[in-house]
């Protein structure tokens, strides 16, 4: 994906909390510090338009934001206004772009950017405040959009859990976040889509043999409702995998629907061996 009216830079904001093992391949990653946290705070957030006609994140994002976006005040913008206001430190943003790990081709994802502004301008160098991976970049982008449009509440709900815990606790990262609510995953159920399965755990039968909690295989439509109901008791999977490739890296991220905790977190290489889907080795992990 790609703004139409500019040009983004292959490396922009590889998430933070998401890329443990490849932001060292990343140039100018910077985590956002408390006092930019307490800043956001008290900022404007402003949500860029994407500018493609054939896409629906507009109008997704938009009542996403009205539904779930409590911490600060928002405004809609243009790219045109983003590019005349990054430069203002006290203003934070959330954009979508791609997003390339160091040189690596194979390794390009879009992110829904969610940072502080920087006084240089550089996408590059604006604080990461809790980005969130949504798909490899593909041709056909209306697929991958229908993976994660109807999910955009829970990451705003995820950005927030996450921005309001590094202000209490500074350099929280989403791994301390997981070893915190893990304990408590067995008290949840987890709902997972048939596709995002391996197919030695493609039934609630197989599955119990690598894992003792709970577990539903439902539908996106499932999914969408206990999002809008708030559901505490699920949580669901968000994973990011390569489309049609036995190569490249899977980030598989368990999280919860009702404020957006993360209960889990991995990141794999995927081969002909270990597809880019969850695995009977991440239930035992649970």
């Amino acid at each position: 994906m790609k703004f139409l009216n500019c040009t983004i830079p292959k490396v922009v904001l590889l998430c933070i909390f998401m890329f443990h093992s490849i932001q060292s391949d990343a140039q100018g990653i910077k985590a956002a510090s408390q006092d930019r946290y307490k800043q956001f705070a008290s900022s404007v957030t402003y949500v860029v338009s994407y500018d493609n006609p054939f896409s629906d994140f507009n109008s997704y994002i938009k009542k996403a934001m009205e539904k779930n976006w409590t911490m600060t005040p928002f405004e809609m913008i243009s790219w045109e206004d983003f590019e005349t206001k990054k430069s203002d430190s006290k203003a934070s943003f959330i954009f979508i772009s791609e997003a390339m790990a160091g040189n690596n081709k194979n390794l390009v994802f879009n992110i829904l950017n969610f940072v502080m502004g920087d006084k240089s301008s550089g996408l590059d160098k604006m604080p990461d405040l809790g980005s969130v991976p949504l798909s490899y970049v593909s041709e056909d982008e209306d697929f991958e959009e229908d993976k994660y449009l109807y999910k955009l509440d829970v990451f705003l709900r995820f950005m927030q859990y996450y921005a309001k815990t590094n202000i209490d606790k500074p350099n929280t990262d989403v791994t301390a976040l997981v070893a915190s609510n893990q304990s408590m995953i067995q008290s949840k159920e987890i709902w997972m889509l048939a596709d995002e399965l391996n197919e030695d755990v493609n039934t609630v039968g197989k599955i119990a043999g690598y894992y003792t909690g709970k577990v539903r295989i439902v539908t996106v439509e499932e999914i969408t409702n206990a999002i809008a109901d708030k559901n505490q008791d699920v949580l669901i999977l968000h994973i990011v995998s390569p489309v049609e490739s036995n190569s490249g890296k899977c980030m598989k991220f368990i999280i919860s629907v009702a404020e957006g905790a993360p209960y889990y977190y991995s990141i794999t290489d995927v081969s002909a061996k270990k597809p880019g889907l969850f695995l009977s080795e991440d239930f035992k992990k649970l």
